[in-house]
């Protein structure tokens, strides 16, 4: 084979392959091959004219050439330069005032030659991406704008992606460019990392970004391209559809900027919503409320304790008569009814776990089989702070912060599950437990750029700027790499009203077994440190809802059943309740006597000879569970720990001073006997 190639080529008399290629032999070929026309023009007395003719084809077809190529502005004005010079020379050198060989004929074109040579590299045109060898073939697509964004890719991210295709979305607001990774250590984070930088090489509008998608295989990706500022539409109406859904079919909240509809999977999946005031956090709430009442199988428990504003819209039809019931199934606007609330919701997760043990077993399934009589319950919470705070000293709310982050831990299979929102994602605002066992993160708009890199773990390729408008949020789902930008659908009261009274009538009632525990007598400690035994609670929460919503003069909680014995065991509080101050037989001081309680607290003061003492040291000479308890007890009698701290033991914390409780001790003896 060798010896034929070699006979082929010395037949041919020149091997042309052999020539050596670069800038200097171009420009010496480009300018004998110039000198060479214009001779024989010269000789043929050629008509100047078609000198400059040539020039104008040569530079359209240039034009044409180079702009599939798609080069910088560099590349085209050196070519577009080139033609024009060597135009010009040879229609000079054509015509009667030059001559091709005389010395300035030949010094111009040698200044000429050289000029062109020094300025070749502005001309460079680099050659696109080829396949490497052994690797299968790979058609690129897209056209102009996928070649666009291989080069952005390359330049932005410093990867080699191939461009398979580019569809334009429905919509017309953008587009979905479909990548390949190259061989290698390419990942799509690093494309999803970079989706801020992206953007802004493409010079999108504002409001207008870049969000990566999974593609066929790990080595794919699809990044959808927002080129109009869809998001920024001042509403985006919600559909209105109030057919028949189930809990396990995903709950639609909104759009994203593709116009695919926002949905989210809620039988399992806890759900953490954070957003300044006025960023549409409610809204946000009612959207997924409409979501989950349109469910046969589930039902939905309201808590707003900043004035059960989440909830009068859907319970609006049902106080004005317009219905038999509400829509939602139970609403809780004070803390003393969130804790009933939660309590009988704790002890329903419990004892589904024994009650249905069969029924998973004939279902041959882990989790707990829903269905239109054994509905899932989602408890959702407005203004977590509330209640959530790890901050809070209420000892109710203490009781319901416990209890919610317990049914979050231990109702997902039980059909048990809670969506709770902040104003904040941070400490301060909601228990750190609570965004971790959250499986969808809604950040809404107007959350700065601190707090949402805390709720995304500091996920590179995510901006508020993303979200241009109220009712904008970024969705994130076990299921996306990032947070992706939507809009939440808007819902007016009269939406709300349609809805409420669509499905009153049609939604689920509670399963049998779980009503009874609901109205089984449970121990709720209503912030005395003392639990008391309570039933019917469930049962009676119509009429506590309609005292709490229309002011009517009804009781706010069920009368308590009478009072336990008080030497009654600590163990029958509610799971996840404050400790309780230990119950202790104890007289009513007589007249002019100390408080049993203040008696024993100077009585430690005593014993450690000292003025002042740490509240933890003072909760374990009391023999009281923790400081909280402590603080419950004495600040009944006006007694309260200091605000600044003070070392004792090598130890700098607050705590209590011995003549604020002499003080205490003296008012209620001085009372008492004035009394009597």
């Amino acid at each position: 084979m060798a010896r034929a190639d070699k006979k082929t080529k010395t037949a041919k008399g020149v091997d042309w392959s052999l020539a050596p290629r670069g800038v200097v032999s171009a420009t010496v070929q480009g300018a004998a091959g110039l000198a060479a026309v214009a001779g024989v023009g010269e000789m043929a007395q050629v008509s100047p004219l078609w000198g400059a003719a040539g020039a104008v084809v040569g530079a359209l077809g240039q034009v044409v050439t180079t702009a599939q190529a798609q080069p910088g502005p560099g590349a085209l004005l050196y070519r577009l330069g080139c033609w024009t010079a060597a135009g010009g020379w040879l229609t000079w050198a054509l015509s009667d005032a030059g001559t091709v060989w005389s010395t300035s004929g030949l010094a111009s074109l040698a200044v000429g030659a050289l000029a062109a040579g020094t300025l070749a590299p502005l001309g460079r045109i680099d050659a696109p991406p080829q396949d490497e060898p052994g690797t299968a073939v790979v058609l690129r697509g897209g056209g102009k704008i996928g070649l666009e964004w291989e080069r952005r890719f390359r330049r932005v991210c410093r990867v080699a992606v191939t461009v398979t295709d580019v569809r334009p979305w429905d919509n017309g607001a953008g587009y979905d460019v479909h990548g390949q990774l190259p061989p290698g250590p390419a990942t799509r984070r690093q494309i999803a990392a970079a989706c801020e930088a992206l953007a802004t090489d493409a010079r999108l509008p504002e409001g207008c970004g870049c969000e990566v998608k999974p593609g066929g295989n790990r080595g794919e990706f699809v990044l959808s391209v927002a080129t109009i500022n869809r998001l920024g539409e001042a509403v985006l109406p919600h559909p209105g559809d109030c057919s028949p859904r189930s809990i396990l079919q995903p709950v639609a909240i909104g759009e994203y900027r593709d116009s695919a509809v926002a949905e989210v999977e809620l039988r399992e999946e806890a759900v953490f919503i954070t957003g300044r005031r006025g960023g549409g956090k409610t809204n946000q709430l009612d959207v997924f409320t409409y979501g989950i009442v349109r469910c046969t199988d589930a039902v939905v428990w309201h808590i707003d304790l900043n004035g059960g504003g989440m909830s009068q819209p859907w319970l609006h039809p049902w106080l004005e008569g317009e219905t038999s019931r509400p829509a939602i199934d139970w609403a809780a606007s004070t803390p003393e009814e969130a804790l009933l609330m939660v309590t009988v919701a704790l002890a329903i997760a419990k004892d589904r776990k024994r009650s249905y043990r069969a029924l998973k077993a004939q279902a041959n399934s882990k989790l707990l089989p829903v269905s239109d009589r054994l509905p899932e319950i989602v408890i959702m919470v407005d203004e977590g702070a509330e209640a959530l705070s790890p901050t809070t000293r209420d000892p109710i709310t203490r009781q319901i912060r416990d209890g919610l982050m317990e049914l979050q831990r231990i109702g997902r299979n039980e059909a048990v599950n809670v969506i709770i929102s902040s104003l904040r994602p941070t400490q301060d605002m909601v228990a750190p437990a609570i965004l971790k066992q959250s499986g969808i993160k809604i950040a809404l708009f107007g959350l700065d750029e601190p707090d949402l890199g805390h709720l995304y773990n500091w996920q590179q390729g995510i901006s508020m700027a993303d979200l241009p408008t109220k009712g904008c949020a970024f969705l994130q789902t076990p299921e996306t790499t990032l947070p992706r930008p939507m809009k939440a659908w808007l819902l007016l009261p009269e939406d709300i009203r349609a809805a409420a009274v669509t499905v009153a009538d049609h939604r689920p009632e509670l399963d049998p077994a779980s009503a009874q525990i609901a109205d089984a007598e449970h121990q709720i400690d209503l912030g005395t440190g003392r639990p008391t035994p309570m039933s019917d609670i469930y049962t009676g929460r119509y009429e506590r809802m309609r005292a709490a919503f229309t002011g009517q003069d009804l009781p706010a909680i069920p009368d308590p059943a009478p009072a336990p014995d008080t030497t009654a065991p600590a163990a029958l509080r509610v799971v996840g309740a404050a400790p309780a101050v230990p119950a202790k037989p104890q007289a009513t001081p007589a007249r002019g006597e100390v408080p049993e309680l203040l008696r024993r607290a100077l009585e430690a003061f005593d014993a450690a000879a000292d003025t002042r003492m740490h509240s933890e040291t003072l909760a374990d000479a009391l023999g009281m569970p923790d400081v909280w308890a402590l603080a419950d007890a004495l600040g009944q009698y006006g007694v309260k720990p200091r605000k600044e701290k003070f070392v004792r033991g090598g130890k700098n914390r607050r705590g209590y001073e011995r003549a604020d409780i002499e003080q205490a001790a003296a008012r209620h003896t001085t009372t008492a006997a004035a009394a009597g």
